[in-house]
């Protein structure tokens, strides 16, 4: 856990200094993420998570493209009711299965901005890793598996300006993607994401 702590806090550190020393200004994203999970992570748990959250903070280095960072968090859960299973080679085991999927990416990202009018739209990508831990729980037992990945993400998003602001309204869409490890499989997920930006 401290160490998780301790992950979160320079990547927000490193955020912070993409933003203030950037020569052109920046932006500031602090979106809700809507997840469906897809490949392995669907065939583990097929139901969309609510609950995500990301802070994301770029700094312009030319006129239309920015470099920075994501810190960002999704959990995925999914509830069978009571199941029975095989055990062994003869035995079967009941209990209530409830399966979950947590994520957190940490990611360096660069943007390209197509404009920067009364609308901006913007393509980018980010490179980094993401700790996925999921949890097959049978009653009050549960295997669990926990790695850090290598991880991407291509991203399509629109920002737009709420009148005379430097605030806005950000959407965009992501494809989140972890590699395979040693022991651990691949998971992928796309996020819908919507909040507010601050442009600056």
């Amino acid at each position: 856990m401290k160490k998780n702590k301790f992950l979160l806090s320079a990547v927000l550190v490193v955020l912070f200094g993409f933003s203030s020393f950037s020569q052109g200004g920046g932006v500031w994203n602090f979106d809700w993420n809507i997840g469906f999970g897809t490949g392995e992570t669907a065939d583990f748990v097929s139901a969309p998570s609510f609950r995500g959250f990301s802070i994301d903070g770029r700094g312009f280095v030319t006129d239309n493209i920015t470099v920075g960072g994501i810190a960002g968090w999704n959990t995925f859960y999914e509830s069978d009711g009571v199941v029975t299973r095989k055990f062994g080679e003869t035995g079967t085991v009941n209990g209530y299965n409830r399966k979950y999927v947590n994520t957190l990416p940490i990611m360096i990202n660069s943007h390209y901005y197509f404009a920067q009018t009364t609308i901006m739209p913007y393509a980018g990508i980010g490179v980094g890793t993401m700790y996925v831990e999921t949890r097959d729980f049978m009653g009050i037992y549960y295997i669990q598996d926990k790695a850090w990945h290598f991880a991407l993400a291509p991203e399509l998003g629109i920002v737009l300006p709420l009148g005379n602001s430097n605030t806005g309204i950000n959407a965009n869409v992501k494809y989140n993607w972890a590699a395979k490890t040693r022991d651990t499989p691949s998971a992928s997920y796309v996020s819908l994401n919507i909040g507010i930006s601050y442009v600056f």
